[in-house]
């Protein structure tokens, strides 16, 4: 077997390379360890199933537009484009802010200005189908699972599932000239002078996370990634000399009984007006300007990697409409007309949550908190108001 180009991984990345190789005349193949896609069946980010990580993915995120702006992360999206901010400084803003201002600036700037060059490509070359709001996929992440494999078949990628990648075979001047592989047990080679090794992350190799990202996050978080992501493209790269740095940050989101998304992407404006706590019943995270995913991490490295969220009615009455279409509310928020009685329903201790709410109330002034524990820099507001709402546990993901 020959090509011009192997692709080693048929997601989002791999697909795109093989759309890009054939764009560019290359005979493109695509290797992939699962099955057909048809006999793929996971359910979008949730566990179990057959089915690469682009096909679980929520499929957001990808873009927004405002006529032909991109504003997706924006924080007031069109509302900034108005007052004259340029998108590419508000989002360069944005990732320095999340990344604790420990970033490379220059390679975040130059990032942030393809997002838009790349997300128009989805739009106008591949006629990616978005929803109504112009930010998510239709079909979420099958969806843009099956846009994106069905052009690249339109395009005259060629396509071999149950082929796993084992090796790269180079000549005497460390040029590629072979991928081994097997497939259905039997092995294959594959000629070709290049090879993109598209393999996603290592989630599904236990070894290799506590190796790189520690054992909180090997052996406490759980995953709701594809197990089939176990780092081949690592050690194929590895066993021809790369280096592996800085692979320990890991994305990491809420999650509840359910293995939904957790009330820090499902309450968004909701749980800034609360506060979260550990077991310890205290605060650990700046609720009022805090991400889901900041959340998450810290989380994730509480005791027993588990949290509770408290807030008031004030606050669910202000956002009704996302306290209502929380998935399986009915089962996973508590609520109580006492803090006492909310902390028996949620099986935590009266005294300890009552004093932690008592604390963080004498700690506010002017939409600000002192504490306990850690200041809390916007949206604080007493937790005053009856029936009073609970969300316990809260686990990373």
């Amino acid at each position: 077997m020959k090509c011009d180009v192997a692709i080693v991984g048929a997601g989002l990345a791999g697909l795109v390379a093989a759309i890009e190789a054939r764009a560019h005349g290359a005979n493109a193949l695509v290797l992939d360890k699962l099955p057909d896609p048809e006999k793929w069946n996971a359910v979008t980010q949730l566990p179990g199933g057959t089915g690469n990580d682009t096909w679980r993915s929520g499929g957001g995120g990808l873009a927004r537009f405002a006529g032909d702006k991109l504003v997706e992360h924006l924080l007031d999206g069109p509302g900034e484009l108005e007052a004259g901010k340029d998108p590419v400084d508000v989002l360069l803003a944005r990732h320095q802010r999340l990344g604790w201002d420990a970033v490379d600036t220059a390679l975040l700037r130059s990032y942030c200005q393809r997002i838009f060059d790349d997300c128009c490509w989805l739009r106008d070359e591949l006629k990616m189908p978005y929803d109504a709001t112009g930010r998510t996929v239709k079909g979420l992440g099958i969806g843009l699972f099956k846009t994106l494999y069905q052009r690249a078949i339109e395009r005259g990628v060629q396509f071999s599932f149950e082929t796993s990648a084992q090796s790269l075979v180079t000549d005497s001047a460390g040029r590629i000239t072979a991928l081994r592989a097997t497939r259905g047990g039997a092995p294959l080679e594959i000629e070709t002078p290049a090879v993109v090794l598209a393999t996603g992350g290592f989630q599904g190799d236990r070894a290799l996370l506590r190796e790189h990202a520690g054992t909180v996050i090997a052996d406490d978080v759980a995953m709701v990634g594809s197990p089939e992501n176990t780092g081949d493209g690592h050690r194929m790269a590895q066993a021809l000399g790369a280096q592996l740095r800085h692979l320990g940050v890991v994305h990491i989101r809420t999650t509840d009984f359910f293995f939904g998304q957790g009330p820090s992407r499902y309450l968004l404006h909701i749980y800034p007006m609360g506060i979260y706590f550990n077991r310890n019943y205290e605060r650990f995270i700046d609720e009022g300007v805090a991400d889901s995913d900041t959340i998450a991490n810290a989380i994730a490295f509480q005791p027993g990697a588990s949290a509770g969220l408290v807030f008031d009615d004030k606050a669910r009455a202000k956002f009704a409409r996302e306290y209502d279409k929380y998935p399986r509310r009915e089962q996973l928020i508590k609520t109580g007309g006492t803090i006492a009685e909310l902390a028996r329903n949620m099986h935590l201790d009266p005294v300890r949550l009552q004093k932690l709410v008592d604390d963080f109330n004498a700690a506010i002034t002017d939409g600000r908190a002192s504490g306990p524990n850690l200041p809390k820099s916007r949206l604080a507001m007493p937790i005053d108001t009856p029936p009073f709402h609970g969300f316990h546990p809260v686990r990373p993901a």
